[in-house]
């Protein structure tokens, strides 16, 4: 009798058991297809692994603005319509590539040796690069023009931009040295040209004369530049700066009155002429120069130095300024008080007694400039009363006075009530 160990039969049975499961079934179906994928794809595969090798080995470069050369008869002929330069794009072995883009030992050119005068479309050519380079240009083809090349002579016009002139300065006359140039272009570019310029460039206000190099500029009627040829291409633009001048009076413009009791004796100025530079049309209007003087702060006689102002367009005035010379009169009021009368000519038997005023004095009201009015004192005045032929009673008597004649005074009464009397001789 055969013996199996309980183990081993338990594990058949776990094992019979699972490859009659559905899992099993799917697992193995899964690794069935994707044997069939790579036998049926298996050259496709292939050939794509090989293409990616081989293109790890390949480059693609464009070599930017490489020069065009044209050969052509350039003594007689003038030719436009060609650019300056060609992209060329190479494509091949990477080394190979690498070196075209870096030594750049290829020529690229227009051959137009053979060519006739008038409008061609011409092929742009490649030499001396490796023929295991697939090349393109860009452009390739090119129309251009042929046509005679001429020479002709031509007067040059300066140019100036009068706003950099300083204030005032006007820009006397241009000149340029030399005065023509030689312009050699095609037949059709020479017949459009219409302006010859060399226009002066600064950057700065000038008020003297100035020389600069100017470039010479080709222009057509509608101010486009020609590409022409121009000898010279640099002349030399002279600018000659003038500072135009007239003479005109100066006249005193007052502002403000005078402080009161102050009076205005005369006024001047000195000098009364003055020069005024700058732009003639400006000096055309101008007819007199203003010097401006404030009486309000005048309280004796006093010279005021003033500037001369000037307007736009004018850059200088000589001189600067001016001296303003004023004279004035100060008025002071003044009071003396106090001032005795003498009284005259009364016979010796009577006396008198001035009634009104009670005090027997007078005041005076002084007026007139202030240096004269200050040295006026009661000393000064002398007044007197003629008494003489009047008998006892009351009388109105006119005070005779006499005082300084350089100024204003007037009394504070012109007469005095006076009462005389016989003396008393009894005792």
């Amino acid at each position: 009798m055969l013996l199996r160990p309980n183990g081993v039969g338990g594990g058949r049975k776990k094992m019979d058991k699972f490859m009659e499961s559905r899992w099993f079934m799917r697992i193995v179906g899964l690794m069935l297809a994707f044997i069939l994928y790579l036998s049926v794809n298996f050259d496709d595969i292939q050939k794509t692994a090989n293409n990616n090798n081989g293109s790890s080995q390949n480059a693609i470069e464009t070599i930017q603005d490489v020069p065009l050369e044209v050969f052509y008869d350039r003594e007689n002929l003038e030719v436009s319509g060609l650019p300056d330069t060609v992209n060329v794009t190479v494509e091949g072995s990477r080394a190979i590539v690498q070196q075209a883009k870096t030594v750049k030992d290829f020529q690229v050119y227009v051959d137009l040796n053979d060519i006739e005068i008038g409008e061609h479309q011409v092929e742009i050519k490649i030499d001396n690069i490796s023929d295991k380079l697939e090349v393109k240009l860009d452009p390739k083809v090119v129309t251009i023009s042929v046509q005679e090349k001429v020479t002709e002579e031509f007067t040059i016009e300066p140019q100036f931009n009068d706003s950099f002139l300083s204030n005032g300065y006007e820009a006397e006359g241009l000149a340029v040295d030399p005065k023509t140039v030689k312009v050699t272009g095609s037949k059709d570019e020479v017949e459009q040209i219409a302006y010859v310029i060399a226009t002066l460039d600064l950057d700065e206000e000038i008020n003297e004369n100035v020389t600069r190099e100017a470039r010479v500029q080709v222009l057509d009627r509608e101010y486009n530049k020609l590409d022409v040829q121009i000898d010279p291409d640099v002349v030399e633009v002279t600018v000659s700066v003038i500072n135009k001048s007239k003479s005109v009076p100066v006249t005193v413009k007052q502002k403000g009155r005078l402080p009161d009791g102050t009076t205005l004796e005369s006024i001047t100025v000195e000098p009364e002429v003055a020069t005024i530079f700058g732009r003639q049309d400006v000096l055309d209007t101008v007819e007199e120069l203003l010097a401006e003087i404030d009486l309000s702060k005048i309280r004796k006689d006093t010279t005021v130095s003033v500037p001369l102002a000037l307007q736009d367009g004018l850059n200088k005035v000589a001189p600067e300024e001016v001296k303003v010379i004023v004279d004035v009169t100060t008025t002071e009021e003044k009071s003396l008080s106090g001032l005795e009368i003498n009284p005259q000519g009364l016979s010796d038997e009577y006396e008198y007694e001035i009634t009104s005023p009670e005090d027997g004095v007078v005041d005076v009201a002084l007026k007139g400039q202030d240096e004269e009015v200050s040295k006026v004192t009661k000393q000064d005045f002398s007044l007197a009363l003629d008494l003489s032929g009047l008998e006892p009673g009351d009388h109105e008597v006119e005070i005779e006075a006499e005082g300084p004649n350089d100024i204003e005074w007037t009394l504070s009464q012109k007469s005095v009530r006076v009462k005389i009397k016989e003396k008393n001789t009894s005792a």
